[in-house]
């Protein structure tokens, strides 16, 4: 690009960064208390700028600096748009400074992972068109939702993953065939914005809380070539037309700008048509100055009254690191929902044994509604989860009494304590036959109650094979074999896969579990707890068994497909009910073709635990969909056995029951 091409002119004061214009390059940024600065715009691979544009008065408004990169001639073949994303990259300098621009939506000098040379960070120029091919964000309703949280370095690095370019993008590209086959129709990324990973002598492997980070720019070092902003698009793209949503996780560090904050969510809106976000430690964002919590956060307020970010998903981690605990109680304004903690810490007590927790497990198993409501939207504000990156994999939940974070430098001071795991009868690994069937059963346990809770299942990637972190609980620096899946387990845990597979599908099945159903015409309530007799709810901390019974109805004729079209066809036939007049038999007979029941059943003592199943009208029948204590799972509902009433649940294992028809 030579002077004769292109002229300097003021622009304008918004939007910040780089943008196109129609005869055009504009570059904007926010230089607060600064006397004299420049852009830089170098040639990609030199250390001396081609280019040193003095910002003046001119181009500037308040603190605000601007240029305008013209074309000299707007109807030549000469596109300075395509010209400087070819071919450049660029640093302000201010006050005799360098500085990289908060808003470069892509970044050179950290291509490579963990790099040990020293090379200069600058903005790249992101402006060439992407052909989206009519991709758009889903906004799929959060029941129907089946997250799977995974690291992209690590999700494919290991040498087993078998994927051409591990640890990318293109390398999660691959494995897509995968998640589509395990059911998953939403990823909930780990950041991916570009983060200096190197600290000190350790590595920033999440990538949260580094102050060196560039929250407008996908990771450099997660591409596989020099690309990393078409790399992410074409892996969104992919991902969306295999149906899966794809949420990002976002960590703000306290004085982070709050009109960055902003711009960044929109940015990624409606340049990456990503369908939600995740917010580390998100109470700090409702803190005053002080520390204090405000009762009407500004920020948080704002996002979920945003008209660009309206459509996409808003998940808090409704906690922090200075001891806020928000769950349940975070600045939701009817848009936000949660990571449920509570889910998390009950379930996991309840299951490994704790019987005494039934009642808060029969909370959680029902949508945590003694949480989630006035400024919440119900069970939709509740993202149920036993497993994520912060603690154990399922297996080391069920494998370690205690974290071993040896590795990490910290004499295994750092990393949670209340872990409310068990190992099983021995620490760690163990090539006791009993000890590991016993162990895959409470994985499967663990996996039948998640999908059968009322609210979003979210669970961890790898858990799906039984992937383990050997007993660390806080791989926050283990860029290694401990962090990374390995994919050969997959083969030796088969079971434990197709046994996920067939729950996720199983959920999706049955809109009770979701309850996007009308009511039963049966008249049983839409959701139910039972103890070893039917329709006694009187759970104390002496019981040992758990029955949770789910029911609703879909009109004749109608999809189970979800949305308001469907919510108003719901509320029709509510309607019709009311004003028409039906016989009795009549009813049954339409009924008998449109009934969901579902009935789950949780023992988790050590020995046997008798139950009855609720009677249904004649002509239904239960039937057991799901039985942890027993390897296979029918695979249609005709090949399920008829259950009378009286069942016997063994120890330490979850039943699932189908009502419906005797064929």
């Amino acid at each position: 690009m030579t002077k004769n091409q292109f002229t300097i002119q003021p622009g304008n004061a918004l939007p910040l960064g780089v943008t196109k214009v129609a005869d055009g390059v504009q570059f904007a940024i926010y230089l607060p208390d600064k006397r004299e600065c420049y852009l830089k715009l170098f040639r990609k691979g030199h250390q001396t700028e081609q280019y040193r544009i003095p910002l003046t008065d001119e181009y500037r408004m308040g603190s605000v600096y601007f240029v305008h990169l013209r074309s000299k001639n707007a109807t030549s073949a000469f596109d300075i748009a395509e010209e400087l994303s070819d071919k450049y990259e660029y640093v302000y300098e201010a006050d005799g400074e360098d500085i990289v621009d908060p808003y470069a939506a892509g970044i050179s000098g950290r291509d490579r992972w963990n790099r040990t040379d020293k090379m200069p960070v600058r903005g790249r120029i992101c402006l060439k068109e992407f052909d989206w091919e009519g991709d758009y964000i889903l906004r799929k309703p959060f029941h129907e939702l089946v997250l799977y949280q995974l690291h992209v370095r690590g999700f494919t690095k290991h040498a087993s993953s078998g994927v051409g370019k591990p640890g990318t993008f293109a390398g999660l590209q691959d494995k897509i065939p995968y998640m589509k086959d395990l059911g998953i129709n939403g990823v909930l990324l780990l950041p991916v914005y570009d983060f200096e990973e190197k600290q000190g002598d350790k590595v920033n492997y999440w990538g949260y809380g580094v102050s060196d980070t560039y929250y407008f720019a996908p990771k450099a070092a997660y591409s596989s070539g020099e690309n990393a902003d078409e790399e992410f698009k074409e892996t969104i793209k992919k991902l969306h037309r295999n149906g899966m949503e794809v949420i990002l996780d976002f960590y703000f560090a306290p004085g982070t700008n709050l009109n960055l904050m902003t711009d960044c969510l929109r940015h990624w809106v409606l340049n990456y048509h990503v369908d939600g976000f995740r917010f580390d430690l998100a109470s700090i964002l409702g803190r005053n100055e002080d520390g204090s919590p405000m009762n009407q956060p500004p920020l948080l307020k704002n996002l979920a009254g945003d008209p660009v970010l309206r459509n996409v998903k808003l998940i808090a981690e409704a906690w922090d690191a200075g001891g806020l605990y928000q769950v349940g109680s975070f600045p939701a304004f009817t848009r936000w929902a949660e990571w449920n903690g509570k889910y998390r810490d009950d379930m996991r007590s309840f299951l490994k044994g704790d019987y005494w927790f039934a009642a808060a497990a029969a909370n959680r198993l029902t949508g945590s509604m003694d949480l989630y409501t006035g400024q919440y939207k119900g069970y939709d504000s509740s993202i149920n989860f036993i497993t994520c990156h912060d603690g154990f994999s399922l297996w080391d939940l069920y494998s370690y009494n205690g974290k071993h974070n040896e590795d990490n430098g910290w004499n295994n001071s750092d990393g949670h304590d209340d872990n409310r795991s068990w190992n099983c009868g021995y620490e760690g690994k163990s090539d006791n036959p009993g000890i590991e069937a016993l162990r895959k059963r409470m994985i499967k346990n663990a996996c039948a109650v998640l999908l059968c809770s009322r609210g979003t299942p979210m669970f961890l990637a790898g858990d799906e094979f039984c992937n383990t972190q050997f007993g660390n609980n806080n791989a926050y620096c283990q860029d290694n074999e401990i962090s990374w899946l390995d994919w050969s387990l997959l083969k030796k845990n088969r079971e434990i896969y197709e046994f996920f597979r067939y729950m996720i599908a199983f959920r999706k099945k049955h809109s009770a579990i979701r309850g996007e159903c009308s009511p039963s015409g049966l008249g049983f309530p839409t959701v139910s707890v039972h103890t070893n007799q039917p329709w006694d709810n009187n759970v104390t901390q002496e019981s040992k068994f758990l029955g949770v019974m789910f029911a609703g109805a879909v009109p004749a004729g109608s999809s189970q497909k979800t949305g308001r079209n469907q919510e108003n066809a719901w509320s029709q036939e509510a309607e019709r009910r009311r004003e028409s007049v039906w016989s009795l038999e009549t009813e049954r007979t339409r009924e008998l073709e449109t009934e969901d029941l579902v009935y789950l059943a949780v023992n988790v003592f050590w020995e046997d635990q008798q139950f009855f199943l609720p009677k249904l009208p004649n002509g239904f029948v239960w039937r057991l969909a799901v039985n942890t204590d027993q390897p296979e799972m029918p695979e249609k509902e005709s090949q399920m056995t008829v259950i009378d009433s009286e069942f016997i649940l063994k120890p330490r294992s979850v039943a699932v029951f189908v009502g419906g028809p005797s064929f």
